[in-house]
């Protein structure tokens, strides 16, 4: 049986393999648009996986998204999902996570905007990098909101979609989920006619009741919460029931025209080519610059692509990076603008059903936002795919794993990789222990995915039967 029509049909091409003596990569063509790329450091060590995306690319397309498309909701972990569950969730064939957050109400520190709807406005001011359907680019970003009662002054906002402190008054749309205030306070509800959250908008409204003491209410579609709380109740206590008021958004930092998406992070790890940091500047301290961590970024070449990368770190075969180590990873990548994403054991990527890096927690950690990639879906051949591993790898050993298709070898070339527990597998398909234990590997190729458990032994006895694992 040729497999060459049945190849040209699916997304995966051939990869390109580069071996020197320290450092092995693999690349791998998704779709027309999306390339995988790893790296394997081992005098750092270091393992890296990084996706470029080509902005105007047909089908692909790339946005920040919200752990449930809300910024806090009711649970464990405050609007908050794994990177992987926000893949599946969104149907996205690929994802990294995002912002640093708050672990106690799940809002990213930074701004989001996802194609053109402001979802909150910073917390802080630190680095963003924001993208339309043509062009991208690093900087800052501010946002202001107003509040306008017909006839009276202006009322200064505090945030919007971001937890409201003490003395602080908040705006609220539908994207917040669940609004959670601390006491005393006042939330006042609004009807809004032209409900449309863009970066920089104006926004009608009519005051419809007050709440008091309202701790934990959701915003309906098409309304607004304004919450005061402390001193700073009185400031909206004169606002009646039909009384008209105005909601006034500016963001500036960035041209709205062009610019559809922001995802936000810090610090600044590339500018005009060269490596650019000042974490102090942006609120960051020593340790965290200059310790290794694992490490999520996002860059842009000249060429106009998008880099999305993680560094896997605090494990033996992957130190992690400092923040100059990782601005250089982004620089060999090819991009000229780069800035730091949240790291350490949010550090996480997903691709086709498999989560590829380790995260260091051993687990992924359920994180505010992720940058989501969206494409055409494999289409699942029906064929009978099997993966070929012995049920107990030796310690010492390294063992190359192979897929089959109706008995046909499968090209490693259309295939991805991942593994966690006690050993790595690189994207060559060779699986690498690291101790004695339980390896849970996974596959993706032509739409279909296996899983397989492999044992990590001191030594393997006379050899058995060749182990298969069903899809």
């Amino acid at each position: 049986m040729r497999l060459e029509p049945i190849l040209a049909a699916l997304c995966f091409v051939p990869h390109v393999y580069f071996q020197a003596p320290k450092l092995q990569t693999w690349e791998k063509v998704v779709c027309p648009g999306l390339t995988y790329h790893m790296e394997v450091d081992s005098e750092a060590p270091l393992l890296i996986h990084a996706l470029k995306y080509s902005l105007g690319a047909t089908g692909v397309k790339a946005i920040p998204e919200l752990a449930g498309r809300t910024v806090n909701e009711e649970g464990s972990v405050k609007g908050r999902l794994t990177p992987t569950q926000m893949v599946s969730q969104e149907s996205a064939i690929a994802g990294i996570n995002g912002d640093f957050f708050n672990f106690t109400q799940g809002a990213p520190i930074g701004l989001t905007i996802r194609e053109g709807e402001l979802l909150d406005s910073p917390a802080r001011s630190r680095a963003v990098f924001a993208w339309g359907p043509r062009s991208s680019a690093i900087g800052f970003c501010s946002t202001t909101a107003s509040l306008i009662p017909d006839g009276e002054s202006a009322i200064k906002l505090g945030a919007v979609n971001q937890p409201c402190g003490a003395n602080d008054v908040v705006l609220y749309s539908p994207t917040e989920g669940l609004v959670t205030c601390p006491s005393p306070s006042v939330t006042l509800v609004v009807a809004l006619s032209n409900p449309t959250w863009a970066p920089s908008t104006v926004l009608s409204g009519t005051v419809e009741y007050a709440l008091p003491d309202a701790q934990t209410t959701k915003v309906p579609e098409g309304k607004a919460f304004i919450v005061a709380t402390g001193e700073k109740i009185q400031s909206i206590a004169n606002l009646k029931p039909g009384q008209k008021l105005t909601i006034k958004l500016q963001s500036r930092g960035f041209d709205w025209e062009k610019m559809e998406n922001v995802i936000s992070g810090g610090p600044i790890l590339l500018k005009g080519g060269k490596v650019d940091i000042d974490a102090e500047a942006e609120g960051f301290g020593a340790a965290f610059a200059t310790k290794r961590h694992p490490r999520t970024a996002i860059g842009r070449t000249s060429d106009g692509d998008i880099w999305l990368a993680v560094v896997d770190g605090r494990q033996e075969i992957s130190v992690g990076a400092t923040l100059e180590e990782m601005a250089k990873v982004m620089l060999r990548l090819g991009c000229v603008d780069a800035i730091n994403l949240d790291g350490g054991g949010s550090t996480c990527m997903h691709l086709m059903g498999v989560t590829v890096n380790r995260p260091s927690d051993g687990v992924e950690r359920p994180v505010s936002n992720a940058v989501l990639v969206f494409g055409p879906k494999m289409v699942a051949y029906k064929g009978e795919l099997k993966m070929v591993v012995s049920p107990k790898i030796a310690l010492a050993s390294q063992v190359e794993i192979h897929l089959t298709l109706d008995g046909v070898p499968v090209p490693n070339s259309d295939v991805i990789w991942g593994a966690q527990g006690a050993g790595w597998i690189d994207q060559g398909g060779i699986l690498h222990p690291l101790e004695t234990g339980k390896v849970k590997l996974r596959a993706i190729a032509y739409g279909q995915a296996l899983n397989s458990e492999i044992q990590i032994v001191e030594k393997v006895g006379k050899p058995g039967k060749v182990g298969r694992s069903k899809g």
